[in-house]
Order: structure tokens, then C-alpha cells, then sequence
């Protein structure tokens, strides 16, 4: 926690690889790197509905791969990768902080696909209350 002025400021850092379709993700072999990244999120998420009227903020940032020593320590080359400057993270975080930003994307030029996801994640959850199984699972024990 850092205290700016009045309340208090969480900031959740995560590398989060939005990782495409499972098909051909683009985190092989690391299910748990990639699942800890989507509980970071989660958790985020929550913690931000919970806090709400706390005073407390909190967020979490997904800039993607940010040129650091991180991966050169590890003996990996990504001198080809485009990579964020940490200056520009830190810069969109807090920019995004005063705006209410709960998930912050760095790098994403508008916010349309991650409402998408806020807005399907909204709508499977209704359906996790259902009482009743759907038709498709009535008329699959039929046959």
C-alpha cells in the first residue's frame, strides 16, 4: 500500500499473457504461470467490488512483456520482442488508477475487448445459478 494524499493506493502488478485460444496458447507447459496470472485478475476484481466504498483502490496491470533484466538473467533473447518501457507502465497504471481502472492494459489502444470478457464473465456467472439443467442435457440422457 502506498498512501497518496487521501485513501490509499494497492497496485497488483501481474505480466499477464492473455493468452489466445487453448488450441495453441502461448504459454506451453505453464499451466500454473498462466492460471496464478488469471487468479491475479480474479482476485483483483473482487477485491475492487469489495472495496468499493472503502477509499481503498485496487488494480492490477497487464502490460504484456516489459523490457527489463527479467528474462536476459534467465539466458533468453528477446532482442526481436517489442517490449514496453517500465516508465510507460507506471505512467498508464497511474493514469489509469485516477480513472477507476480496475484491470489496466498498458498496451491496449481501447478498452472494447476487455469489457467483452468483463461482459461474458457477467454472463456465465448468471448461469452458474441455475436450479434446472438446460434442454441439451434433458434430451442427452433420452437417447
Amino acid at each position: 500500500m502506498v498512501e497518496r494524499g487521501v485513501g490509499a493506493i494497492v497496485n497488483v502488478a501481474s505480466l499477464l499473457a492473455f493468452s489466445g485460444d487453448w488450441a495453441n496458447p502461448q504459454l506451453p507447459r505453464r499451466a500454473v504461470y498462466a492460471a496464478s496470472k488469471s487468479f491475479l485478475v480474479t482476485f483483483t476484481q473482487v477485491l475492487a467490488s469489495e472495496l468499493r466504498d472503502s477509499g481503498v483502490r485496487v488494480q492490477v496491470v497487464c502490460p504484456g512483456v516489459v523490457r527489463s533484466e527479467f528474462h536476459s538473467r534467465q539466458g533468453i533473447d528477446l532482442s526481436a520482442v517489442p517490449r514496453m518501457d517500465p516508465a510507460d507502465v507506471v505512467t498508464a497504471s497511474l493514469y489509469d488508477l485516477e480513472q477507476g481502472v480496475v484491470v489496466s492494459i498498458p498496451g491496449a489502444s481501447d478498452d472494447s475487448a476487455l469489457q467483452a470478457v468483463i461482459t461474458a464473465q457477467g454472463e456465465l456467472q448468471s448461469m452458474t445459478r441455475a436450479v434446472e439443467l438446460p434442454d441439451r442435457y434433458l434430451d442427452a440422457g433420452r437417447q
